[in-house]
C-alpha cells in the first residue's frame, strides 16, 4: 500500500526526514503539508506569504514526499488570492489550508473558495467545537457545511471530524462535497468508524496532524477501526490518491 497523510504542517520551518522513515514501516509515503508557522491566529500577508514561500522550499527538498496547501489569512483580500494563485499555478502546490483567521462561511473566503473550485484544489478547513478557549474566528462543523453549501463544487476536507463528531458528523452528513480527515488526539478506531458509518467510505480520510502528534498512533486509529481491507485503503490514501490526479495546477 502507498498511503498519503492529507493532514501535517512543518515543524519550525521543516519537514523532519524522519518521518519519511517512519512512514516506509507504515505505509504512508506522501505528506500533503502546510506551514502555519508559530501558530498566530492571524498572521500579516507578509507572514503569510513568507510561511509559504518556506514551505515551497521545503517542497523543493522533498519532491517526492511532500504536497503543499498554500496557507490563507483570507482577509487581505486580492493579494491572499494572488498568493493561492501563484504558489499553485508556480509552486504546484494542490490546496489550500483555512485555519483561524476567520470562519470558513465568511463572504471573504468566496473569492479563495471560487478559485479553489476552478483548479479542484483540496480544501483543508479547521474545524472544532469547543465548550471553552475557543478562538474568536474558529469554524466548527455547521460553518464548514454552510460554505459547503454555497460552494457545492469545492471539496473540502473538515479536519479532526469537526471537533465533536458525534455533531459535526450530522452537520456535514447532507452536504456530499465535506470530506473528514481522522486528525486529532480525541479521535480513535471507534470515531472513525463512526464517520465511515455516516458518511460513506470515499467520505473519510487518513490524517494525523504532525509535527506535533505520533505518526504510528495515528495509523493505529484507521487499523483498529474494523473497516474492510477496501475501505482501508481508500482511508489510508486511496481516495486523495484520486483528488489529486484531479487538480488543475
Amino acid at each position: 500500500m502507498s498511503g498519503i497523510d492529507a493532514h501535517t504542517h512543518l515543524d519550525e520551518g521543516r519537514f523532519d526526514p524522519e518521518v519519511f522513515v517512519a512512514g516506509e514501516r507504515l505505509g504512508i509515503n506522501l505528506f500533503l503539508c502546510s506551514n502555519i508557522g508559530a501558530f498566530q491566529p492571524h498572521p500579516g500577508l507578509d507572514e503569510v506569504k513568507e510561511m509559504n514561500s518556506v514551505l515551497v522550499g521545503e517542497l523543493g527538498r522533498h519532491p517526492d514526499r511532500l504536497r503543499g496547501y498554500c496557507y490563507v489569512n483570507p482577509r487581505f483580500g486580492k493579494e491572499s488570492l494572488d498568493d493561492v494563485r501563484r504558489n499553485v499555478e508556480e509552486h504546484g502546490m494542490i490546496g489550500v489550508k483555512l485555519w483561524i483567521a476567520t470562519l470558513a462561511d465568511d463572504p471573504l473566503c468566496d473569492p479563495i473558495l471560487e478559485y479553489a473550485a476552478e483548479h479542484r484544489l483540496i480544501v483543508l478547513a479547521h474545524a472544532w467545537r469547543k465548550t471553552v478557549g475557543r478562538f474568536p474566528y474558529e469554524s466548527t462543523a455547521d460553518n464548514i457545511a454552510a460554505a459547503a453549501r454555497r460552494h457545492p463544487d469545492v471539496r473540502f476536507l473538515m479536519a479532526h471530524l469537526g471537533g465533536q463528531p458525534e455533531s459535526a458528523l450530522n452537520s456535514v452528513r447532507a452536504v456530499p462535497n465535506i470530506a473528514v480527515d481522522t486528525s486529532g488526539t480525541i479521535i480513535g478506531g471507534g470515531e472513525v468508524a463512526l464517520a465511515v458509518e455516516r458518511l460513506g467510505i470515499d467520505r473519510v480520510v487518513f490524517g494525523s496532524d504532525l509535527h506535533h502528534i505520533d505518526l504510528a498512533a495515528n495509523v493505529g486509529k484507521v487499523l483498529g477501526a474494523g473497516l474492510d481491507t477496501d475501505a482501508e485503503e481508500r482511508v489510508l490514501g486511496g481516495t486523495v490518491a484520486r483528488w489529486l490526479t484531479e487538480v488543475i495546477a
